[in-house]
């Protein structure tokens, strides 16, 4: 008896040991297979904006709109469908211009739950000014002028900020790349070009400013932005 109860009990620890080493396993090899999701996500958007901003082409404007996934999703065949939610946090460095200076356009993905854990990046040098148009909803819906964006497909609100329009200007010779939040959801990305065009006309720097023929012309700005949170 004594010996028939032994047996059962190394079985149930052998079970356990086993069961323990795969979840183990499954857990690092998610990690993993997320990390290379996310890091060919950020490759492909770097790769789209350097190929928006260095198109040999004599053309003044460029302009195209991206939307983010809502998760990662791997797995799935035999084992459920897992999601990974995330930010995008797209910055510029240096964060002042240098004229006759390259730019570097990073885009980072971040874990939605801890914003602090970077698992995916990749920059790029383009010959270009940077200027991010961020979406504000609280207190005020408006746009505004920021030294860096974060994109959320889940955030709450009146859409979700998981787009961005992305625009190369050609002005006096020199090029801008204009980066403007938005949402997929409700012509919003409509709305806040306009608003960014708004800015651009009325708060930029004296030297900067002007009404760009890759925006809407800019009219009643007084209601859709701020400067004096530039």
């Amino acid at each position: 008896m004594m010996g028939f109860t032994l047996s059962k009990l190394n079985l149930l620890i052998l079970v356990t040991v086993m069961f323990a080493i795969i979840s183990f396993f499954l857990f690092a090899l998610a990690g993993i297979i997320v990390g290379n999701l996310a890091q060919l996500m950020v490759k492909d958007y770097s790769e789209s904006v350097f190929g928006l901003v260095g198109g040999g082409d004599d053309k003044l404007c460029h302009t195209t709109t991206v939307t983010i996934p809502e998760s990662l999703k791997y797995f799935g065949g035999m084992t459920p469908t897992q999601y990974f939610y995330y930010v995008m946090n797209i910055k510029r460095l240096p964060v002042e211009y240098t004229e006759g200076k390259l730019s570097t356009l990073i885009f980072q993905i971040a874990s939605r739950k801890e914003p602090d854990k970077i698992i995916a990046t990749s920059s790029i040098d383009i010959n270009a000014q940077i200027i991010f148009y961020d979406w504000e909803t609280d207190p005020v819906d408006r746009v505004a002028e920021k030294e860096s964006l974060t994109l959320d497909p889940m955030s709450i609100g009146i859409a979700p900020k998981n787009s961005m329009i992305l625009i190369k200007e050609v002005y006096n010779g020199k090029t801008y790349l204009h980066v403007i939040a938005c949402s997929s959801s409700a012509s919003q990305c409509a709305v806040n070009k306009d608003r960014a065009s708004c800015w651009l006309s009325t708060c930029a720097d004296v030297g900067e400013r002007h009404e760009s023929s890759c925006f809407p012309k800019p009219e009643e700005c007084a209601s859709r932005i701020n400067c004096e949170d530039g």
